[in-house]
């Protein structure tokens, strides 16, 4: 009798000590998810799309760990470029292990990167297939940074990897999205001061490639370089330059080019390589005039300039 009176004596104070200690357990796994230490608990629809293995994990703490190890497979099916079994792999992982961004990078950059350039380049394909495939693997790779979004608001990795992809030249750019991703960023409260400069300046290099925001990409260049030096970069000068070319600009105060440069030297050196790119951005005004000028002033050698003057005896 009395081993029995001990077993429910031990069963009766080990009830009250997990009876006390619950609210003190429960607070504390609603401040770790708060503070995203540990995964989300998972939807009935949720773990419906999980394997078997995965699906063992979400009883545990193993979801993190069993995501790894799929991550790390997910390089087989690389090599092979078998990108069905990546994306399937990643739909997996990322429900593991939602708050680990580099998941959630790896998986769009596999789609929007790897797969969307293979099919681009599969002569198996015709070229209009070559060409629907290669935007539906860009839009799955934008699906996937939207989803992130949602399961990771607030966080500004998440709205850059969205608004790289946007800008991307190679990748079926939208510069006016773009613009508008960047600007939302910048609403993220105690952004770091380096992601707001970088924001800003992804934001008029996008701008620079929309000719209908000519006034407001001069705009913006020449605000950023009035505010501080840090942004006395070449997208900004190049763009006060061929700014205040601009036939349709409305420009209050033109710049010299030692104004906007510094020096006759750095605006030559700036301004032969915006040349050499000039296809790449706006149309570029006033350049050719510029580079001509600084010539002039710089006494650079005939044989050494990108203009130099034909003989008299040519003309």
């Amino acid at each position: 009798m009395k081993p029995l009176l001990n077993i429910i004596l031990i069963l009766a104070i080990l009830a009250v000590t997990g009876w006390l200690r619950m609210p003190y357990e429960q607070k504390l796994s609603e401040e770790l998810h708060a503070l995203k230490l540990v995964p989300p608990r998972l939807s009935l629809e949720d773990r419906s799309k999980l394997k078997q293995k995965a699906f063992v994990a979400t009883y545990g703490s193993l979801r993190p760990t069993i995501a790894a190890f799929m991550s790390v497979k997910t390089t087989n099916y690389h090599s092979d470029q078998n990108w069905d079994k990546i994306e399937d792999a990643f739909k997996e992982i990322v429900l593991l292990d939602p708050y680990n961004f580099y998941y959630w990078d790896q998986a769009a950059w596999h789609m929007a990167s790897n797969a969307a350039a293979d099919k681009q380049n599969d002569r198996s394909l015709t070229e209009i297939g070559r060409k629907q495939q290669f935007q539906n693997y860009i839009q799955k790779g934008k699906d996937i940074i939207n989803q992130s979004i949602k399961v990771n608001p607030g966080d500004w990795r998440y709205l850059n990897l969205k608004a790289k992809l946007e800008a991307n030249r190679y990748r079926d750019p939208d510069y006016a999205t773009a613009v508008a991703t960047y600007q939302e960023i910048l609403q993220i409260p105690d952004l770091p001061n380096h992601i707001k400069r970088s924001a800003k300046l992804e934001i008029l290099f996008a701008m620079q490639k929309l000719p209908q925001r000519h006034q407001e990409s001069y705009n913006l260049a020449i605000q950023l370089f009035e505010k501080d030096t840090s942004y006395h970069v070449p997208t900004v000068l190049n763009e006060i330059l061929i700014g205040q070319n601009h036939p349709l600009n409305n420009v209050s105060n033109s710049m010299s080019l030692s104004e906007i440069y510094g020096s006759n030297q750095n605006a030559y050196k700036k301004l032969k390589i915006k040349w050499l790119r000039r296809e790449l951005g706006q149309k570029p005004y006033g350049l050719e005039e510029a580079i001509q000028q600084v010539e002039n002033k710089l006494l650079i050698p005939q044989t050494k300039r990108l203009f130099p003057h034909k003989p008299l005896f040519m003309n």
